[in-house]
């Protein structure tokens, strides 16, 4: 008898979570972004979530949740029920970058969130502020040398990272500062009340196109039409010194497959979009294309990289 309810009661809820799964959505989504507004995870967030909205036929809410270098923002997605209503934009310094800093963080990305899939790549650009002398990335290093602990630089979530390597590489003694946001960094830096910012070409190109902030190297290997004339650190002889910030989608581990395929299938059909492409271009920040299987060998490479990075930038966790 208790074999003949048991079985009962698991076919129930087998049928429950497929008319859940075949009426999804019916109602607006929820997309965090574990930083403050006004930098390029916000603003990548933005357009992914709308044209995300316009796939599934629902209102996808952005919503900020900065602080910690992510960890309150995802934090706050995992208490939400795992079922495809709350999504998470993560990036490098959630999923990775934070692994490595935080001796105990409060959260498993492998273990509590279940990928959709990538969703952009945002190469890193270094400014200054227009009013500090040096005018090159050698002239850059030139000067802090000669001045060790008199510059500083801004510092929003994990976005560190870059600066720290390039600190270690060159042995310089440049302090943090750190902000909540890009959007706080870079207005901070405008305004000269820091010296030095590495950020996305969407957060500094309108300050460097003013001519508040100075742009002295894309922290890759290819130019950005959004920062013109900008020589990128390969050609600068540098190749090894890149920095950027990809970002993905995320649900909570344990959200019915059958939602996660429905929202992994919506978001291969955005990133395939030649207008959404060349929206994003304008701001330095490319599409990524990947499933969650791509996703999965893409970190694993990743996880990698970036820890060779902060060996080399001699981070410790705590």
């Amino acid at each position: 008898m208790r074999l003949s309810r048991l079985w009962w009661m698991v076919v129930l809820f087998s049928c429950a979570g497929a008319s859940q799964a075949q009426t999804y959505p019916d109602r607006p989504l929820r997309l965090i972004v574990p930083f403050g507004a006004g930098g390029n995870s916000d603003f990548a967030a933005r357009q992914i979530g709308k044209s995300l909205g316009d796939v599934l036929g629902q209102t996808v809410v952005v919503e900020n949740r900065g602080g910690a270098g992510g960890v309150l923002g995802v934090k706050e997605m995992l208490g939400y029920p795992a079922d495809g209503y709350t999504l998470l934009l993560g990036t490098v310094g959630t999923q990775i970058v934070n692994t490595l800093l935080y001796k105990h963080l409060p959260y498993d990305p492998d273990k509590q969130l279940a990928p959709v899939g990538l969703a952009t790549n945002t190469p890193s650009v270094l400014v200054v502020r227009s009013s500090l002398a040096v005018r090159t990335l050698d002239e850059l290093i030139a000067y802090a040398r000669a001045r060790p602990g008199v510059l500083n630089y801004g510092a929003a979530g994990t976005l560190h990272l870059g600066m720290e390597t390039l600190k270690a590489s060159y042995g310089l003694d440049i302090v943090k500062v750190p902000y909540k946001g890009s959007g706080e960094s870079v207005t901070a830096v405008a305004g000269g009340q820091i010296d030095v910012l590495m950020d996305s070409s969407q957060v500094v190109g309108p300050q460097v196109a003013a001519g508040k902030l100075r742009a002295l190297a894309v922290m890759s290997d290819q130019p950005l039409a959004s920062v013109p004339g900008v020589p990128t650190t390969a050609q600068l002889g540098l190749p090894d010194l890149k920095a950027g910030n990809w970002t993905a989608l995320y649900v909570a581990a344990g959200t019915p497959a059958a939602i996660q395929e429905t929202l992994s299938r919506a978001l291969q059909k955005v990133v395939a979009s030649a207008e959404l492409k060349a929206r994003l271009a304008d701001y330095g920040t490319q599409l990524y294309k990947g499933s969650p299987e791509e996703y999965r060998a893409f970190i694993a490479a990743d996880k990698a990289k970036v820890r060779r990075l902060v060996e080399i930038a001699g981070l410790q966790a705590q």
